[in-house]
């Protein structure tokens, strides 16, 4: 190792040491003991603090040469660079003074160590009750930092406020004591003060064309203009229409999607015990892509499918997915089953719950295996340490959407409606790719781009708000699904269809970078 790359090495370690100490939240959910049980501060002198530190670490990385650096280190400075970019430009356009985001994080953490409770009931109380003490001088820190709240995330977190009591109820039940009593006062003090702030002018969340161009280049990890952007998404929107359109004419002359899907759906009855149709499913699917020999799946992890308590049924679609942190010893994922059936009383009522659970195959190789969690699983093992941290969606949604894609080719579903619902989820995606543009260009406010979504996709009103409430808080990540997906595909023609690659060397190699832009992982891992 030459001395710029010691140099290197040594730059990463102090960065991240120290925002990790400075962000303990970040180190708790990264699995890093010494994160536990604190919130860290909020005030405006620790922002700044923190952002001087992004600058300190950007221009020593400017004094390295990088043709001293090896191949992987080049892999860590780009998404260091992408890093340090996004977080310095957040601070400088004032993003914490619009973003009423703390009641967000005491509740995430909070529910992060009920999770934990199931397994580690001591350590989780110990770690809960030194959240709660904290909470009150956290939530009062960051309100005197949110002085013009964006419309649209105080909207959000109205919802989070409006969800807050039943988590707290949980917290008190585990704890089997009521503990939450001044973080509920912190909480409504904390509405209370944003709700009375001057709002920001309509439109704040959007970062612009000159930063949305930036973050396509840094985060996506692409050379393309906002308008090949737009140009590449009409062109799929076409493309993978037709492709629809297609397999819907097999179902009969006029038939929709909607109504093939609903038809199927209609049909489906998966019993009274959805997580164990999940489990099992689960395991099918897995046992399926082992047996294709599609990618080697990893050793010694977990995967544990777990109904959705009372308290987080607010916050999850019908399944999600939480990863393991990236320095946990144990590596367990949980897949999560919303099952809203437990809250009718009828049979035909329950039954219609359970019915919007069609098509978890696909749902099973989106979130579980070989998904999210393979890939996370997978990622967390990288022998470069602080790779581990680096977490870019066009990867790691690329990569789901690519398993998706997979499941069909591979027929390991060989339902005839498969094939019709992965590309009406696939167009879906397509359109995100323009929203997402447009929305954090300014050529979308707010209404306009939940009635793109409700003219296109057909969403309701409620669902195309609740997309784009997150759109508005992550700019690329929307368009990050189908441009990964496409990535993948690109790559694989070019090393499966071209070199003779085998599927499962080509997955293998994908995943063993970590979860960064395929564009670099091309550059640099192909020599």
């Amino acid at each position: 190792m030459n001395a710029t790359q010691r140099a290197f090495e040594g730059l990463l370690d102090r960065h991240f040491e120290t925002a990790l100490a400075d962000n303990p939240v970040w180190a708790n959910h990264a699995g890093l003991r010494a994160g536990e049980g604190k919130l860290g501060r909020a005030t405006l002198a620790h922002l700044q603090r923190q952002d001087k530190h992004r600058c300190r670490t950007l221009a020593a990385l400017d004094q390295l040469n990088p043709r001293d650096l090896a191949n992987e280190q080049h892999l860590d400075r780009l998404a260091l660079r992408a890093m340090l970019n996004r977080e310095c430009e957040d601070f400088a356009r004032g993003r914490h003074e619009i973003d009423p985001g703390g009641l967000d994080a005491v509740l995430n953490l909070l529910q992060h160590e009920l999770q934990r409770g199931d397994d580690e009931p001591a350590r989780a109380r110990k770690n809960i009750l030194a959240v709660l003490r904290e909470t009150p001088r956290f939530l009062a820190e960051d309100a005197a930092v949110v002085t013009r709240p964006e419309r649209v995330w105080r909207k959000v977190m109205q919802q989070t406020f409006a969800g807050a009591g039943a988590l707290f109820n949980a917290v008190d039940t585990f704890l089997k004591k009521p503990a939450t009593t001044a973080a509920r006062r912190a909480a409504q003090t904390y509405h209370d003060t944003v709700m009375g702030r001057t709002l920001a002018p309509e439109g704040s969340f959007a970062i612009g064309p000159e930063a949305m161009q930036r973050r396509v280049r840094e985060q996506i990890g692409l050379d393309y203009t906002l308008a090949e952007i737009e140009a590449l998404a009409l062109g799929e929107v076409q493309r993978v229409g037709a492709l629809l359109d297609g397999e819907c004419k097999k179902f009969g002359k006029g038939r929709s999607v909607e109504a093939i899907i609903a038809e199927a759906r209609a049909e489906w009855n998966p019993g009274s015990d959805l997580p164990a149709v999940y489990r099992a499913e689960t395991q099918r699917v897995a046992d399926a892509f082992r047996a294709a020999q599609a990618v080697s799946f990893p050793v010694g992890d977990e995967l544990q499918v777990r109904l959705v308590p009372e308290f987080m049924r607010h916050l999850y679609p019908t399944a999600a997915y939480s990863s393991p942190g990236a320095f946990e010893k144990r590596q367990r994922g949980v897949f999560w089953v919303n099952d809203l059936s437990l809250t009718k009383t009828t049979e035909a009522d329950k039954l219609a719950e359970r019915q919007q659970h069609f098509g978890l195959s696909l749902t099973s190789a989106h979130e579980a295996y070989p998904g999210h969690h393979l890939q996370f699983v997978t990622a967390n093992r990288h022998p470069r340490k602080w790779r581990r941290l680096f977490a870019h969606a066009v990867f790691y949604e690329g990569w789901t959407l690519w398993c998706e894609q997979m499941m069909v080719d591979l027929q390991i579903d060989r339902s005839p409606w498969l094939r019709v619902q992965q590309l009406h989820d696939a167009l879906w995606r397509v359109h995100r790719i323009l929203v997402d543009l447009r929305l954090q260009t300014g050529r979308y406010t707010y209404e306009q781009a939940a009635a793109h979504l409700r003219k296109h996709l057909g969403f309701t009103k409620a669902r195309s708000e609740a997309e784009i409430n997150w759109y508005s808080a992550s700019p690329t990540v929307p368009m990050s699904y189908w441009l990964g997906r496409l990535e993948n595909a690109r790559l694989h023609q070019r090393l499966v269809g071209q070199r003779g690659w085998t599927l499962q060397q080509f997955n293998d190699w994908l995943l063993s970078f970590g979860t960064i832009p395929q564009a670099w992982i091309e550059r640099y891992g192909l020599e």
